[in-house]
């Protein structure tokens, strides 16, 4: 299915994948989840970027399709294409895939301070 040139209400990004402090890389290359409203139904993707796909005033289109359990429409991130408010075509975001990240942070100090 194919949302065609819609207007997003609301863009929400939530961190999906395991956090890491700015002086070990940060979150923007972590796996974030990615909610579009649009007609008062959420559309979601992951994709191994935080920042927005679309901004406001913008509209956008995307295939999407349902879960297995018809309960979630998955957009396929490859296809998100946004339009700025002069019509103009804008591909943004890290579209590629990347590993989950498997470490836990550690805590700061000494590790024999941490209190198994």
């Amino acid at each position: 299915m194919r949302i065609e040139k819609a207007e997003v209400e609301h863009y929400g990004v939530y961190l999906k994948d395991k956090s890491r402090p700015p002086s070990r890389g940060g979150n923007k290359r972590a796996w974030h989840q990615h909610v579009l409203t649009i007609g008062g139904e959420p559309y979601s993707f992951l994709a191994a970027w935080s920042g927005k796909f679309v901004f406001k005033g913008e509209i956008v289109s995307f295939n999407w399709e349902w879960n297995d359990t018809q309960k979630y429409r998955n957009v396929n991130v490859l296809t998100v294409v946004a339009f700025d408010s002069k019509g103009n075509e804008r591909r943004r975001g890290e579209r590629g895939t990347k590993l989950w990240r498997t470490a836990d942070t550690r805590p700061p100090g000494r590790r024999s301070e941490w209190g198994d």
